[in-house]
């Protein structure tokens, strides 16, 4: 595997802020934060400030005013989600505002992912109209159903849109559309999840639709907020930092019975210091504890079970329903460790052409729930693009993850004449396809990424944040990384590369001996023990290293407590052997 440093941050930017240590300065470059107002924003998120204004939104204001209008009217509103967190979080916010406001609310619907896949669906439209819904708001979906919107129009029916994802050139005839990313959007920010969206237009309509909420009522949907933020793998830099940082902190106090009881089945016991607003909530808890629950229950079931989990008002209901999401999740992670295994196995005799790059690969009745998480572990394991689809009569339906080099929504999009429907984001998309066009789609897939995709790019590699001497680790530099926090995307875990550790001990360690444990000596610091593990590195090379062996480590900096005890650890993410010692 590679590593890479990324780039050295100017003289000039160092002298710039003299108040902060070189590694912090380092570090705050690689984040792309340059100037006294992003660093301050980040270090220092501010709810009143940090915000911007709504109604920036390009479609805000018709979208607002198109509310305000049903709401005096009386007449009756649908929501339609999608069935991810992001989604199932946008609904419960729209629902939560809807209801505070007096809206005749009609109901909510969200699509079952293995029969109806994503979007809005005619069949559904067709139903509202007869049960004389004469608004349908659709969030984390929309912007890819021209059709549906017309066939909506056509009886009767107007449509707002809150979405995030990115705008087809062929854009639905909606009442309003609320994107950040469609063309002419002055919003400042545009790495919103659906939720991030369907909040902003909350704060719009408290803004001008009359009511006698109390003023920061909307601050207790921040939990919501940050937990579709992460779990959509949203980038944790700008408004998403501030949205998260506060939504952990209403997460830790939530009034919502549903996460309550998720969270103690998740072993999550939330603890929160009211003066410094400090949580042991995180990124983490929300990424890969809570999000992957409330997916599950799409993936596996139905999606209502997560909107009826975070609804909920009856602590034994509550219960009930997280006791199910949490067989939901036992579920899901079995079928896509067995459908991962099914595809290694055929990877394993196959060879991979360079003119060849994408794979893709298909299985007869493989959930399209979990084809996602399983094209995410492929992509990952053989970085290369990936397209996992399942087979259920004529359509195959799938999902799709990338590496950096790769556009999934330009390459979908250069192949859109064999597609029946493809939606996403750059790094993960959806798409279906007929059985009949899927060996053309492979070849034409494959020529578009020997246009883009360079053989350097599909080479594992691990970006260095900076390369530190031994003594620069310590309690201060663990301190300032806090200040990073909560990590996520495009503010990942700063990884650091110190050379000529000397291994002083080893153990393989673990259920099946599969993790490194090390005492390191540092060259520079005679007598000083650091330890450090490698989760799965035995495998990795780690069962050939000896005591006596010089290392090169990549590392995370953690802080390891144990019986009242806290000592540094270095968190191994790869290594090279430098050398025996002398």
């Amino acid at each position: 595997m590679n590593w890479r440093l990324k780039e050295k941050a100017p003289e000039s930017f160092f002298k710039k802020f003299p108040e902060y240590s070189p590694q912090v300065l380092q570090l705050l470059f690689d984040r792309g934060l340059k100037t006294q107002k992003e660093i301050d924003e980040f270090f220092n998120p501010d709810y009143k400030e940090d915000l911007h204004d709504p109604f920036l939104m390009r479609g805000m204001k018709e979208a607002v005013e198109r509310i305000i209008t049903a709401r005096s009217s009386g007449e009756k509103i649908a929501i339609f989600g999608d069935y991810d967190a992001d989604g199932v979080c946008g609904a419960v916010i729209l629902k939560t505002i809807f209801e505070a406001l007096g809206l005749n609310l009609a109901g909510i619907y969200l699509p079952d992912r293995d029969k109806e896949g994503y979007g809005l669906n005619q069949k559904i439209v067709r139903e509202l109209a007869k049960n004389e819904v004469k608004l349908i708001v659709a969030v984390d979906c929309g912007v890819s159903d021209f059709e549906e919107i017309e066939l909506a129009n056509s009886l009767g029916l107007d449509v707002l849109i809150l979405d995030h994802h990115r705008v087809p050139k062929k854009i639905p005839p909606a009442k309003a559309l609320v994107d950040p990313f469609q063309e002419g959007d002055e919003y400042p920010f545009k790495e919103l999840a659906a939720a991030g969206v369907a909040f902003k237009f909350v704060q719009a309509l408290l803004k001008k639709a009359k009511h006698n909420l109390k003023e920061g009522w909307e601050k207790w949907l921040l939990d919501l907020v940050a937990l579709a933020t992460v779990a959509d793998c949203m980038k944790m830099l700008g408004e998403n930092r501030t949205l998260v940082r506060y939504g952990l902190v209403v997460l830790a106090q939530t009034q919502r019975i549903g996460l309550q009881e998720l969270m103690k089945i998740a072993r999550l016991s939330p603890t929160l210091e009211i003066k410094t607003l400090k949580t042991n909530l995180d990124a983490y808890s929300l990424g890969f504890v809570l999000g992957p629950r409330l997916n599950a229950a799409g993936r596996v079931h139905h999606a209502s079970l997560a909107f009826e989990l975070l609804t909920a008002e009856n602590r034994e209901e509550a219960q009930a329903l997280a006791q199910k999401i949490e067989g939901h999740n036992r579920q899901r992670q079995k079928i896509t460790d067995e459908i991962f295994t099914e595809i290694e196995e055929r990877l394993k005799n196959k060879e991979f052409d360079f003119k060849k790059p994408v794979i893709v690969e298909k299985g007869t009745n493989w959930p399209v729930g979990i084809v996602g998480l399983v094209a995410g572990r492929v992509a990952d394991r053989r970085h290369r693009p990936a397209f996992i689809l399942s087979e259920d009569g004529e359509i195959l339906k799938g999902s799709a993850r990338s590496i950096p080099a790769f556009n999934l929504v330009e390459a979908l999009e250069s192949c859109q004449e064999l597609l029946n429907g493809f939606g996403g984001h750059p790094a993960a998309a959806g798409l279906r396809i007929k059985k009949e066009n899927l060996e053309a789609f492979e070849e034409k897939i494959n020529e578009w990424a020997n246009k883009k995709i360079k053989k350097e790019d599909l080479v594992p590699e691990i970006e260095v944040d900076l390369e530190i001497e031994d003594e620069e680790i310590s309690w201060k530099l663990f301190d300032d990384l806090t200040r990073f926090e909560p990590f996520g995307q495009g503010n990942e875990a700063p990884v650091f590369l110190v050379r000529n550790f000397k291994i002083k001990s080893l153990k393989q360690v673990g259920s099946g001996s599969k993790h490194l444990k090390l005492e390191l000596e540092p060259e520079k610091i005679k007598g000083k023990i650091f330890g450090a593990i490698g989760f799965g590195m035995v495998k990795n090379g780690g069962g050939d290293l000896k005591t006596g062996d010089k290392i090169d480590l990549v590392f995370e900096l953690l802080a390891d407590e144990w019986n009242g005890t806290r000592n540094l650890q270095l968190k191994i993410i790869d290594f090279k052997n430098s050398g025996s010692a002398s």
